[in-house]
Parts: structure tokens; C-alpha cells; sequence
């Protein structure tokens, strides 16, 4: 019948809108950091967690790193570029890039990258005085 159709559409609906996002574990974050780590110091920086991941306890919904600049090196203004394609080619996706935050996944979980060395170019992350 028409009703029996529509409850199983709007139940399978519900279920994808129940599904639960991917979570990050800290473990999980540690582990993404170090496969980071192996490829941004080619490009003049380190990587360090921060955040939920890092401070709070329980699964978190994204992973916050932040790229910070090798004494030695040009930095991360002038090696951002490269430092983007080296993270791409280990699995993470770009999503957006807001010069300071760049909003990114792995794996299907968030990732928020923070470049505070660098200008912020976005006024959505702003903050009002």
C-alpha cells in the first residue's frame, strides 16, 4: 500500500539521517600527526595536535594540527603550497582553504589545520571585539 511505501522511505530516510559522523579516537589523531610528520619537514615545518583530541577525553568529531614553521627554513607562508599537495598525497582532502584554517578530511573525519603564521583571509572565522 501507499502508507506502507512511505513509512519504509521515510525510515530509510531517518536511518541516513541517524547515521553517526566518523569520530576521531586520540590515538587515531597521534597517528595521523606522525604520518604528517613524515612528510612536512621536506617543506619547512612541524606539525603538533591540539584540541579535543588532544585535551578532552572520548571520541571527537574533528582533529585540530597546527603547522608551525623549522627555525631553519623559509616557513610556512612561503611553503603552504607545498605543504598542502605533501598532506594530499598521504590521504588528506582539501575542502577549503581559509589562508590561516584550512578545513580538510581523512578517512571521512575532520580535520581542521591551522596556520598561525599566517594571515587570515576569512572573515567566517573572525573574531569580534
Amino acid at each position: 500500500s501507499a502508507a506502507r511505501r512511505f513509512l519504509w522511505w521515510a525510515q530509510a530516510g531517518m536511518e541516513r539521517v541517524m547515521e553517526a559522523p566518523q569520530m576521531w579516537t586520540q590515538e587515531d589523531a597521534i597517528n595521523l600527526c606522525r604520518r604528517i610528520e613524515g612528510v612536512v619537514p621536506f617543506n619547512g615545518c612541524h606539525v603538533a595536535l591540539t584540541g579535543g583530541c588532544l585535551y578532552k577525553h572520548g571520541k571527537r568529531k574533528d582533529a585540530d594540527i597546527l603547522f608551525y614553521s623549522i627555525r631553519q627554513s623559509n616557513g610556512v607562508y612561503e611553503n603552504k603550497p607545498k605543504v598542502l599537495a605533501a598532506i594530499q598525497a598521504i590521504g588528506i582532502k582539501v575542502l577549503k582553504d581559509h589562508g590561516f584554517v584550512v578545513k580538510g578530511e581523512f578517512e571521512g573525519k575532520g580535520v581542521d589545520m591551522f596556520f598561525p603564521e599566517l594571515p587570515l583571509r576569512d572573515e567566517e572565522y573572525c573574531v569580534a571585539t
